[in-house]
């Protein structure tokens, strides 16, 4: 070993050390905190890595290892070693930063594993080494080539120190209330440009389930649990060896009681009638429908097994009223599941500091980019469900992102470039 001209096994031993030496860092520092590359030090990182990668290649013809870190035997174990532990990365649930862990190796916050990073820098010196060479010795024919290990370069430099100025913050926004603040991951309060106004919260959910519960509240089976979708055209159907059959059925529903008490219901009074007996009495008198804010599906249904038939309202209430199950045998009963939401979107008004003012939908998988945020609905109040007066929204924020994708373009670009090379080549032959 050690012999030239060096071998793919030399090119393994190299990264081996580093995984080594990286554990012995990790077990010493700890994991590395990307935050120490916020701007201005992750530029002043690039323009020194640059450098040193300049001044490497001027010393190429001095050093046999300088010119090993440009063969196909120093590159390919890198490749090999760094996707190796890309996979580990994906096969690993990744943690937060800010949570805790029982993790001691550091696998389940990989970006900041020490052998993850010196390996992924080992190979990003070889990429940076090899665009040093195709710029130094460019020819007509080279030029894919030169796009490619360019873009390479611009991608794994980037894309890594970059990451420390992305930000992601949350802001909940009430409704009729304009909010300029977000949260970062420590709850920090971070005062934005942007302000969101949050008019109306609209949810289309999934059709209600039926399913059977034990005494203990345990579907069943408890593993995969049989269920009943009442859609629209449902009539009957049957579940656990019992036939049930929807007699009658109201999607904006409140128990009777609480309709002919009104609207405006005080939240404590609500909230005694959700915990202690009264719940069981407010819904005795059944269902009524309505438009009152807290409504909720509710389904009258007869259960049928053989002699056996029980009849009685089923919903899965809202935060205005306790659910309801029909009682069937054994200390089983009938019960509707909570609702599972479709789609969810908020209508709001946003206003910027250099006075742009729009009103637009944000949804999610839909988000709305402005001044170099894009803005994301990520959740709701999940307790008062399709009534929701808060919406939750994620602001993401990453100026290298652009660079990142200018990598990527010259990546597509060169890949495209040496297929036609390929091809040209094929064809002289």
């Amino acid at each position: 070993m050690w012999n030239k001209p060096y071998s793919y096994r030399e090119g393994f031993v190299i990264d081996a050390g580093l995984i080594l030496v990286g554990f012995m860092l990790q077990l010493s520092m700890g994991a590395l905190n990307w935050d120490i590359f916020m701007w201005p030090a992750n530029i002043i990182t690039l323009v020194i890595f640059v450098v040193l990668t300049v001044i490497i290649h001027s010393r190429r013809s001095k050093s046999y290892f300088l010119r090993f870190m440009t063969t196909p035997q120093a590159a390919v174990p890198a490749i090999v070693v760094v996707v190796f532990l890309t996979l580990i990365m994906g096969l690993t649930k990744q943690a937060p930063p800010q949570s805790m862990t029982n993790d001691t190796i550091g696998l389940s916050r990989m970006l900041s594993f020490w052998p993850f990073i010196l390996t992924y820098v080992w190979m990003t010196i070889i990429a940076g080494q090899e665009a040093v060479w195709q710029i130094t010795h460019i020819s007509r024919h080279q030029w894919s080539s030169l796009l490619s290990h360019v873009g390479l370069f611009i991608v794994l430099t980037c894309g890594t120190l970059g990451s420390a100025d992305m930000q992601r913050l949350k802001m909940y926004c009430e409704q009729d209330k304009p909010e300029w603040r977000a949260l970062d991951v420590y709850n920090n309060i971070h005062h934005l440009p942007i302000a969101i106004q949050l008019e109306k919260f609209s949810i289309d959910e999934y059709s209600p389930k039926l399913m059977v519960i034990d005494k203990s509240g345990v579907p069943i089976p408890a593993k995969r649990p049989e269920t009943l979708l009442i859609d629209p055209v449902f009539r009957d159907g049957n579940i656990q060896g019992w036939h049930v059959t929807v007699k009658k059925r109201i999607d904006n529903a409140m128990p009777a009681a609480l309709v002919k008490m009104g609207s405006s219901i005080p939240t404590e009074m609500m909230r005694r009638l959700r915990l202690d007996s009264l719940g069981q009495t407010l819904n005795k008198d059944g269902y009524l429908p309505t438009t009152n804010q807290g409504s909720e599906c509710a389904l009258l249904v007869s259960a049928t097994k053989g002699k056996e038939r029980h009849e009685g309202w089923v919903t899965c209430g809202s935060y205005q009223f306790a659910y309801q199950g029909l009682q069937l045998d054994k200390g089983r009963s009938l019960v509707m599941g909570q609702r599972e939401p479709k789609r969810y979107a908020s209508l709001v008004d946003v206003y910027t500091e250099d006075g742009k003012n729009l009103q637009t939908t944000i949804e999610v998988n839909h988000p709305l980019t402005i001044n170099g945020w894009k803005i994301y609905q990520l959740s709701y109040n999940e307790e008062m469900g399709k009534w929701s007066t808060l919406s939750v929204f994620e602001f993401v924020r990453d100026p290298w992102l652009p660079i990142v994708y200018i990598g990527i373009l010259l990546l597509a670009l060169g890949a495209i470039g040496l297929l036609f090379d390929t091809r040209r080549k094929t064809n002289i032959d």
